[in-house]
């Protein structure tokens, strides 16, 4: 069975987007504002290389319109994740949910569908790739995976370079054997094999990816990384305090070394309480800008490219799957779980215009939108 993220968010989940502009309106200002808003908006958008780097779609016509209307140039879509039994998943979601066998089913499946819909999408296993496909007006894919799924042998990492994965996650919520994960009872760090597995993917041009890892093993990434590290899509624990939020401290030694962090539109890690909003959303980039600088954000939506769904006959389905044994109660999983104006296939685009009207330069819109993530892809991917 596949994560369950995707069962509840292919009927009908995302809201429509003029619902989805309503919601923005507060970031956006007054109504009658917004039409020259968004046109400015949309222009910018339009010449920019929009990049998520943590997002996913259905590999079917309707989710091939999704991605082909929302205009992302990259979208890093995440492999391999399958979900375990409940009787048998406490303790070891992590451990179950990332068989090697997935992950190695889903490489094909998507290089398949990017060959099956050429016309519309290519890969992405360089920034010539991704700067060739804005030129084509294509949509990009990056295959990445939320956990390591090479089941402790190093040679792995060399069949997935191979297969198109360019950017890992070095652990999921739980410990494996590279480290421990962010809701781990402990937190110990990298492991032995774990800086053997950091080298290789140097080595290989493999992104050290530490959203989802703990507190110390997001430093040792960090510092045990030769190449500069990510964390592709998390939120600012100084603003809201959240088991995967990253500190201040975090932010500053991830931008020492030349990293980018993804910012995610999940409401529980933008903000404690609802509502949520762009508004909270675009505080997380200002807090980032002004601890380190323009050149360290980006965005990593952690949703379908169409948003988290919104029908309440899907409320008690959905916090079923994602409570206990899968999610501990940390998390603070709540329904509905998307940002307000940020939960369909056009959020990037109305961020745009949030972002304007809360005074960012073209040239550091650019940047989030995209431009970082690139910078950083020509430093490891090359």
């Amino acid at each position: 069975m596949t994560i369950s993220r995707r069962g509840f968010m292919q009927a009908g989940g995302a809201l429509a987007s003029g619902a989805a502009l309503g919601w923005a309106l507060p970031a956006l200002g007054k109504a009658q504002d917004v039409p020259v808003l968004m046109k400015e908006a949309e222009d910018l958008y339009a010449r920019s290389i929009i990049v998520d780097m943590l997002c996913d779609e259905f590999r079917d016509q309707e989710g091939l319109k999704f991605i082909k209307d929302s205009a992302v140039t990259c979208m890093s879509t995440t492999l391999g994740v399958r979900k375990p039994e409940r009787d048998n998943a406490k303790g070891s979601y992590m451990l179950n949910a990332f068989p090697l066998e997935a992950a190695v089913e889903d490489c094909a499946a998507w290089n398949r569908f990017i060959k099956e819909n050429s016309s519309v999408l290519a890969p992405a296993r360089s920034v010539g790739d991704i700067r060739r496909a804005k030129q084509e007006g294509k949509r990009s894919v990056m295959l990445n995976f939320q956990n390591c799924p090479i089941e402790g042998r190093l040679e792995n990492l060399e069949m997935f370079q191979a297969l198109g994965v360019r950017t890992m996650q070095l652990t999921y919520n739980e410990r494996n054997d590279i480290g421990d994960g962010s809701t781990e009872r402990t937190d110990a760090g990298i492991s032995t094999f774990g800086l053997s597995v950091i080298e290789r993917m140097n080595e290989l041009g493999l992104m050290v990816d530490s959203s989802h890892s703990g507190h110390q093993t997001s430093f040792d990434a960090i510092e045990f990384s030769k190449k500069p590290s990510i964390f592709s899509h998390t939120n600012c624990a100084s603003l809201n305090q959240h088991p995967r939020n990253k500190t201040d401290e975090h932010i500053r030694k991830l931008a020492a070394k030349g990293g980018v962090m993804g910012l995610t539109t999940v409401n529980v890690m933008v903000k404690r309480d609802l509502p949520v909003t762009m508004s909270d959303f675009i505080d997380h980039i200002d807090h980032i800008v002004k601890l380190v600088g323009i050149d360290h954000v980006g965005l990593g939506s952690d949703t379908l490219v169409r948003g988290w769904p919104t029908d309440p006959k899907d409320k008690e389905a959905f916090l079923q799957a994602y409570g206990e044994p899968y999610f501990k109660d940390t998390y603070r999983f709540r329904y509905p779980l998307g940002t307000e104006g940020l939960n369909d296939e056009h959020k990037w685009k109305y961020l745009t215009a949030g972002l304007i009207k809360r005074g960012y330069k073209e040239e550091a819109i650019v940047k989030i939108l995209g431009g970082n993530w690139l910078r950083v892809f020509g430093e490891v991917i090359g």
